[in-house]
C-alpha cells in the first residue's frame, strides 16, 4: 500500500503545477513525481523522508524545474522515458514554459531511462510505466497496479486532456493514448499534472475525449 501527499506549486503568473509525494508504506522509500518549482516548502515536506526516486511524467519545464533540489538534497534518481530526456538539458525544447515560468532553466541527467512496461520497484510497491505520447514524444503515466492509482502527468485531465502544440506534441498520438488509458483494467484513482483528482471510471463516461469509445462499455 502507498501513501499519496499533494505538494501545490504556484508560478509568480499563478499557474499551478501538482507534485506528489509518493510513500511505500511497508519501507518508508519515497518517491516524489514532478517536482515543480524549487521550493523550500517541498524540502520540509521530503525532510526525513528516504527518497528514491524522482519520477517525471514528462519533460516539459514546469513538471522538473525543481528536480536538481530534490536531486542535490536527497540523491533520488531521475526517471524519465527516453523520448523525453533530450528535454532535460536543451532550453530551445523548453522555451514556452521558461518564457511563462520565468525561471532559469536546471539542467539535470537522467539516471533511469524508461520504455513502454519498464517496471520500477518502490521498497515493496510495483510501479508500471504506460507511455503515452501526444502532449509530448516522452510522455507516460506511472501505474501502481496494486493501489490502483495512477499519475497521469499532462496527458489526462479530469473531463479534458493535455495540449498537443507544443514540441513534441500530436493530437491523433494523444488520443490514441487516452484510448489506451481508457483500456486498462479496472478503476483507478486518477492523479493528473494540474487541477484536481479523478477517477479512470469517471473519465470514461464523462471525458468528451474518452466516451465515446467507453460510455457503451
Amino acid at each position: 500500500m502507498i501513501t499519496v501527499e499533494k505538494h501545490l506549486a504556484v508560478m509568480d503568473s499563478g499557474f499551478t503545477t501538482n507534485t506528489y509525494i509518493v510513500t511505500d508504506n511497508e519501507t518508508g522509500d519515497t518517491a516524489v513525481v514532478d517536482p515543480s518549482l524549487p521550493e523550500e516548502s517541498l524540502m520540509e515536506k521530503l525532510n526525513g523522508k528516504n527518497v528514491k526516486y524522482i519520477l517525471l511524467t514528462h519533460g516539459h519545464f514546469d513538471h522538473m524545474c525543481g528536480a536538481k533540489m530534490v536531486q542535490d538534497n536527497t540523491g533520488a534518481k531521475v526517471v524519465i522515458h527516453t523520448e523525453d530526456e533530450e528535454m532535460l538539458h536543451d532550453v530551445d525544447k523548453n522555451e514556452f514554459a521558461i518564457n511563462c515560468a520565468g525561471y532559469e532553466f536546471p539542467e539535470i541527467n537522467a539516471d533511469i531511462v524508461t520504455e513502454d512496461g519498464t517496471e520500477i520497484m518502490l521498497g515493496n510497491t510495483k510501479i508500471t510505466v504506460l507511455h503515452t505520447p501526444g502532449h509530448s514524444k516522452g510522455g507516460v503515466c506511472y501505474l501502481f497496479t496494486e493501489d490502483k492509482v495512477m499519475f497521469s502527468g499532462d496527458t489526462l485531465f479530469r473531463l479534458t486532456a493535455g495540449r498537443t502544440d507544443l514540441y513534441g506534441g500530436n493530437g491523433r498520438q494523444e488520443l490514441r493514448s487516452l484510448a489506451k488509458i481508457g483500456e486498462l483494467e479496472g478503476d483507478y484513482k486518477v492523479y493528473p499534472g494540474h487541477e484536481g483528482d479523478t477517477t479512470l471510471d469517471f473519465e470514461r463516461q464523462n471525458n468528451r475525449y474518452m466516451r465515446t469509445r467507453f460510455r457503451r462499455k
